[in-house]
């Protein structure tokens, strides 16, 4: 025991004897938890539209009367035609061309479909598919409330007078805050960033100086060796978690819904797998850059299937076998179980099966490989 204390202390000693890697440790994690769920929020709270009307009846001017009221559409007024349209859409300008076509509403006199022209403008996917689904349920309600309306000179069929009120409720998140969906991810982002970076410089630091070779020769068994590497960033890491947890209660005013204990325990098996995976890419590494270069690829790969930017079931089935290996994409399911789910121990137990398995594995090719090397 008193090996690995003196191991801990001496890997804590250069960690803050570093005046970069120290604040890196500290104030880098937090920074982007203060800055991301705030600044990648996916809502889309204005629109610019384009409202072309043919028709210039009543009913069309009702339609962009009701369209400004919403707030999300913001229209431009100073386009009217069809070729000024396009060219401010080429330009960015607009984000959403509605074209209300001749005889709109003379042809819902007559009980016609009339087609509405819609156009998006495609370069922001995310802000096309939400505009135009936007687009969808306003036109539902509008002609609903209209043809409901006795006061107005449309009349109802006889399908539609029999009307059914949905009650829409929402589990888990029921403002639908992004923000909700969002942290929880981060935090996984910066666990792993602590676990799998930080350790992944550490032994082929000592590479680099030669300390390595001293401590080879050093009768310090293989055992206490990784657990004095091992302890100070799961440590650290731990105690950046519980910060994040902190900040994510009082600051985004998200509360835990599950048990505490059940989060730190799913946390500590993965933080051990991230350490492993560090260590693991740094005994084969033979410096810095060869070992950040690989550690980078693999954050890139699994955090852009992880499921923070895009759901897990909108992705190609390749995607989703690849993501069966991917610790961050099972963590973030698991955060945001407990979060904002209350998911329990044993509701989560074949995530824990998997991400202890995960983390014997990368452990055990660390200890194994790094044994041959020596020998």
């Amino acid at each position: 025991m008193r090996i690995i204390l003196a191991l801990v202390k001496k890997e804590f000693l250069q960690i803050f004897r570093n005046p970069v890697l120290w604040k890196l440790v500290t104030f880098l994690p937090i920074a982007q938890l203060l800055i991301f769920p705030f600044a990648a929020d996916l809502e889309i709270k204005e629109l610019k539209t384009v409202f072309i009307d043919h028709d210039n009846s009543s009913f069309s001017r009702s339609i962009r009367r009701s369209l400004e009221e919403t707030g999300y559409f913001k229209i431009v007024n100073d386009i009217k035609t069809c070729s000024e349209a396009e060219y401010a859409m080429e330009k960015n300008k607009a984000d959403i061309i509605i074209e209300i076509p001749v005889h709109c509403q003379k042809k819902i006199y007559r009980k016609e479909k009339p087609a509405i022209a819609v156009t998006a403008n495609g370069i922001n996917s995310m802000k096309a598919s939400v505009g135009v689904a936007y687009l969808q349920q306003f036109f539902m309600d509008f002609l609903q409330i209209n043809l409901q309306n006795p006061t107005k000179n449309i009349q109802p069929t006889s399908a539609q007078s029999a009307q059914i009120d949905v009650f829409i409720s929402r589990w888990f998140n029921r403002k639908m805050d992004y923000k909700n969906i969002f942290v929880p991810g981060i935090l996984a982002v910066l666990v792993s960033m602590i676990g799998a970076m930080l350790s992944t410089l550490n032994i082929v630091r000592e590479k680099e100086l030669g300390t390595i070779e001293q401590i080879n020769i050093s009768p310090i068994s293989k055992g206490h060796f990784f657990a004095g590497k091992m302890i100070p960033f799961f440590i650290i890491g731990m105690a950046e978690f519980g910060i994040g947890l902190l900040i994510m209660i009082f600051l985004f005013g998200i509360s835990i819904q599950g048990s505490p204990i059940t989060l730190l325990l799913f946390t500590a098996v993965f933080l051990l797998a991230m350490l492993g995976l560090g260590f693991m890419v740094s005994i084969f590494a033979k410096n810095q850059v060869q070992s950040m270069f690989v550690i980078i690829f693999l954050f890139v790969v699994f955090i852009l299937l992880s499921g923070l930017f895009t759901p897990l079931d909108s992705m190609p089935h390749w995607a989703r076998t690849l993501n069966l290996v991917n610790p961050i994409a099972h963590f973030i399911v698991i955060l945001k179980s407990i979060i904002l789910k209350g998911s329990t121990l044993f509701d989560l137990r074949y995530y824990l099966t998997g991400i202890s398995l995960f983390a014997l594995i990368v452990n055990s090719i660390m200890i194994v490989f790094y044994k041959n090397r020596i020998s």
